[in-house]
């Protein structure tokens, strides 16, 4: 099968970790290339090599030439299925499909809305988004959303009917080298425990809640640590906070890295203090790697985290409830092992990259015949 993946772009985040994890795995047994619409990024360096990537460098904004490229492309590459991501590229895909006649298209939904400017014209821009949308939903095979909650997103704010879609959770490789299969041991020292989050440094993920949280930790263990993988808009400010809150010699953070897992298993407890979230990847390798969660209760997180198995979950902007199950989990070293111990056979039950292939390629289907070269 010539699969065709396309998403914006393979810069730091979960959904373009996804495409590179779910085209590697589809690579061993299918033709699979990646199309980036604007821009590539890091991530470009963890795809197999016989995987062809496709970069567009389309302007930021509307550009009405879009479909008519992409349709070039999926004729180029012989598409027999057209595999879009994110919102940003829903109705392009839809056209760019329908242009050049391949004879599968499926879509994935990995989080909420992309933003419109405020005022009355962001929201007529998203109102005719809105209804193109659901004019293209046919047009599509099946809309695949990350989690349930997603899901009720879709048929609440852009208005697709629930029949239309199907929930097909995240998933990443059975082993992820350096993991530690036989679960973590328990923080030998509370005053000295590490917390580590990783993902873009940006509002949605409100790490600002996330520091001020650590520092209230700090009070009551001068020792604790807190490392902050990854980068992005908010990197300049949230610095800022750090200096401003007196955390310097505790927090670090390193930018984007590709050995997270280093950073994982350097970790005693996984933070997680994002607005809104599918399902998110950094959690489920640090739910492989052994550790316990502190979360905000989001999106598609209580999907993931089962709150007081195998992790603890706040609500949303609640400060004093993270620094809270922070310190609770701090304390509680024989907690942490257990909790530990229990995300990582979820995560092997319910989140693998084989289970997640799997669906994909059901939801694709066995191509034409008169498409077979």
């Amino acid at each position: 099968m010539r699969i065709l993946h396309l998403i914006e772009s393979l810069e730091f985040g979960g959904a373009e970790k996804v495409v590179v994890t779910l085209a590697n795995a589809m690579a061993r047994g299918h033709e699979v290339a990646v199309c980036c619409a604007k821009r590539d990024g890091e991530l470009r360096r963890e795809l197999d090599p016989a995987i062809r990537v496709h970069c567009l460098d389309t302007r930021e904004g509307q550009d009405l030439r879009l479909p008519f490229r992409l349709a070039a492309l999926a004729r180029r590459e012989g598409a027999q299925v057209a595999h879009s991501h994110n919102w940003s590229l829903f109705i392009e895909a839809a056209l760019a499909a329908t242009r050049a006649r391949v004879p599968v298209l499926v879509h994935t939904v990995h989080g909420p809305y992309l933003s419109h400017a405020p005022g009355w014209i962001g929201q007529l821009k998203r109102g005719l988004r809105h209804r193109l949308e659901r004019r293209m939903a046919s047009r599509f095979r099946s809309i695949a959303t990350v989690s349930d909650s997603i899901a009720r997103y879709v048929t609440e704010e852009i208005g697709l009917p629930a029949g239309r879609l199907v929930t097909v959770h995240n998933g990443i490789p059975d082993v992820l080298p350096g993991s530690n299969s036989a679960g973590r041991a328990a923080p030998e020292d509370a005053g000295a425990v590490r917390f580590v989050s990783v993902g873009r440094l940006a509002a949605v993920k409100n790490q600002a809640l996330l520091l001020r949280a650590f520092a209230q930790v700090r009070h009551s263990l001068p020792g604790a640590r807190l490392v902050m993988v990854g980068d992005g808009p908010e990197r300049a400010s949230l610095a800022a906070l750090v200096e401003e809150l007196g955390l310097r010699d505790a927090v670090s953070l390193p930018g984007f890295r590709g050995d997270v897992r280093e950073f994982l298993a350097g970790a005693d407890v996984f933070v997680l203090s994002s607005r809104h979230e599918g399902i998110s990847m950094a959690l489920l390798e640090a739910m492989q790697a052994g550790l316990p969660i502190v979360a905000t209760r989001v999106g598609g997180v209580p999907e993931t985290v089962v709150d007081g198995e195998t992790g603890l979950l706040v609500a949303s902007e609640d400060l004093e409830g993270f620094a809270d199950a922070m310190l609770r989990l701090a304390r509680s070293p024989d907690l942490c092992a257990e909790m530990g111990r229990r995300g990582r056979a979820l995560q092997a039950r319910e989140f693998s990259l084989q289970g997640m292939t799997e669906r994909y390629l059901q939801l694709y289907g066995a191509a034409p015949k008169e498409a077979v070269a």
